[in-house]
């Protein structure tokens, strides 16, 4: 933290937002019909784990979701220079 004079040193945050993705994975359909995401986002909800999990599994879980955001019902991954990609399943990323 530090001391800011607003009126003098008020730091000015540039957002952009894209229209179209930068970028889209092979995704393929789940046997189970759940979107790839699906444990992730159920974690992120209630901190509850995947049935029959294993202590690692858990383990590998709380590791995995800290790249993770949920914001509403929107699942978002944070990429290596922090900007929010969204998580979708292959119906979805089929419409891009």
């Amino acid at each position: 933290m530090f001391d800011l004079n607003q009126e003098r040193d008020l730091l000015v945050i540039q957002m952009k937002s894209h229209k179209h993705p930068s970028y889209c994975s092979f995704i393929e359909e789940e046997p189970d019909g759940k979107p790839w995401y699906f444990d992730i986002k159920h974690y992120l909800k209630g901190k509850e784990y995947p049935k029959g999990a294993s202590k690692n599994d858990k383990r590998m879980l709380r590791t995995f979701v800290t790249k993770f955001l949920l914001s509403g019902d929107v699942l978002y991954k944070r990429n290596h220079n922090m900007m929010l990609l969204i998580c979708v399943n292959a119906k979805e990323a089929e419409l891009f």
